[in-house]
């Protein structure tokens, strides 16, 4: 095994513990619903789940994804050094901590979900925020001046306005909602950035590998 396939090998590893973290809290939420529905556990019937953490998960396990196909685009231009080993490191041990602020991990101990999300958004959104702006600024100093020319000159007109679209949505609305405080635009921009975040998953999928 050469060196970077050690390298990608224990990005992918690292990047599945961090979704893995926030799937096992999709599992205790559905779990929980389970047990209240069934009336066997009197405690659960008196949680409120809500919307706002379920949907703050699903954004961080959707913006996951697109971070892991942004970087597998990068793989022909990472170096096996100690920077690679420690930046990688660095970033998904960052997005591993964002996933673990997601979910509480004894549900029972929040009988109210939102006093969770109130109390824990900023450090996830801003841990995202973090986390693709530092991804968007190696990539310029990862990926030559040409490769990243020849990217742009394969993207249509039509594929180029809507990845500047939906950029330029992303961040202001992730903005947003680390600091509103008022639930219906919490909903409203939660649906927003996963909306975003998917279209952006498409357009980038849809555009030529950098090299």
């Amino acid at each position: 095994m050469d060196g970077f396939n050690f390298l990608f090998e224990a990005f992918i590893l690292l990047v599945g513990l961090a979704m893995a973290e926030v799937l096992s809290g999709f599992a205790r939420v559905l779990k929980l619903r389970a047990r209240r529905k069934a009336g066997i556990d009197p405690a659960a019937s008196a949680i409120r789940i809500g919307w706002l953490v379920p949907l703050l998960g699903l954004l961080v396990i959707i913006d996951q994804s697109t971070f892991f196909l942004h970087m597998y685009g990068l793989r022909d231009h990472l170096i096996f050094n100690a920077a690679s080993v420690l930046g990688i490191l660095f970033v998904i041990g960052w997005y591993y901590l964002v996933a673990s602020l997601t979910f509480p991990d004894e549900p029972a101990d929040w009988p109210d979900f939102d006093v969770w999300y109130w109390q824990q958004k900023r450090w996830v959104l801003g841990g995202v925020l973090g986390i693709n702006i530092v991804s968007i600024v190696a990539t310029q100093f990862i990926v030559p001046m040409a490769a990243q020319q020849k990217m742009v000159e394969g993207m249509s007109p039509g594929m180029m306005l809507a990845n500047g679209v939906v950029l330029l949505l992303f961040f202001p609305a992730l903005i947003w909602l680390m600091f509103t405080r008022r639930p219906r635009v919490n909903l409203a921009l939660l649906v927003l950035l996963i909306t975003v975040s998917v279209g952006f998953a498409v357009i980038t999928a849809k555009l030529p590998t950098p090299g």
